[in-house]
């Protein structure tokens, strides 16, 4: 009896891997470039690119954390984020590289304060649809936002969203036919829009760290990433106990029968040796 508990442990113990949470689906999801620079709270930037790291494992895309040098090359790019940033953030050239990268198909996603980057650059201000007036809203207040129904971004976001945030005032107010507002608070102003034919998107929260931290708010931001890198297949979410490929699977079997097999033999010989002892005690 005692031979057959240890083989089981030495097997329990070999296959336990195969039992654990798998690595993430290969990478081949969307790459989303990070760009944080000139926040104006940088616990609240960190904590964003925290959560959304782990949105990424789970979701399959890639998160790279990068800086204004690292769009003069965005080939391997299929969304630039402007997360929070302050608004000194782009030279000439980094504007040309941005604008040149959206009009060919590429997405943007700007959050909070990225409303208020490089407020001379005509274009910028073009595709988001507005200019944001003055600083937002100070002290801090709960609204609730609500979503509209009808597209991707938003889809299974049916429930009213409570965030605490200070509150950007935009003019003129993003509307048809240059935008499409996907979530608005009690007043009707909104706050969640995107571009009507570009990949752009904005939302006005995100400069709180607990809004970060909200559930809602991530499958908001990770449903934009997905349809700002043209994503036309569904959102689907990595599996924690999906099968690894089969070359993976036998080799792991045979590893499995190695270490059992040569675990039985010493179990075999540690059993042998201590009823050896119990015979010559009695």
């Amino acid at each position: 009896m005692r031979t057959l508990l240890r083989l089981c442990t030495i097997v329990a113990l070999a296959c336990a891997p195969a039992f654990g949470p798998s690595a993430a689906f290969a990478a081949g999801g969307p790459q989303v470039l990070v760009i944080t620079t000139g926040n104006a709270a940088q616990d609240v930037a960190d904590y964003a690119v925290e959560r959304l790291e782990m949105e990424a494992r789970r979701w399959n895309f890639t998160l790279i954390e990068g800086t204004a040098e690292d769009l003069a090359d965005l080939e391997e790019i299929d969304v630039v984020m402007f997360l929070n940033t302050g608004e000194e953030l782009l030279d000439e050239p980094q504007q040309a590289a941005v604008q040149e990268f959206v009009e060919g198909g590429g997405g943007l996603i700007a959050t909070n304060s990225a409303v208020t980057t490089e407020p001379d650059w005509a274009w910028y201000r073009d595709v988001l649809g507005t200019t944001a007036v003055g600083p937002p809203s100070d002290p801090a207040t709960e609204e609730a936002i609500s979503f509209n129904s009808g597209s991707r971004i938003t889809e299974g976001l049916d429930e009213e969203l409570k965030v605490t945030e200070r509150w950007y005032t935009f003019d003129p107010e993003p509307a048809q036919p240059k935008a499409t507002v996907l979530a608005q608070l009690g007043t009707g102003a909104p706050v969640v829009w995107n571009h009507a034919s570009l990949r752009v998107f904005y939302a006005a929260p995100g400069g709180d760290g607990n809004t970060w931290g909200d559930r809602d708010f991530l499958q908001l931001i990770r449903q934009a990433v997905w349809w700002g890198a043209g994503e036309e297949g569904a959102l689907v979410q990595n599996s924690d106990d999906a099968a690894p490929a089969w070359p993976y699977t036998l080799t792991f079997v045979l590893f499995v029968v190695a270490v059992a097999g040569g675990g039985s033999i010493a179990v075999w010989r540690l059993d042998k040796a201590e009823s050896a002892k119990e015979h010559a005690v009695a």
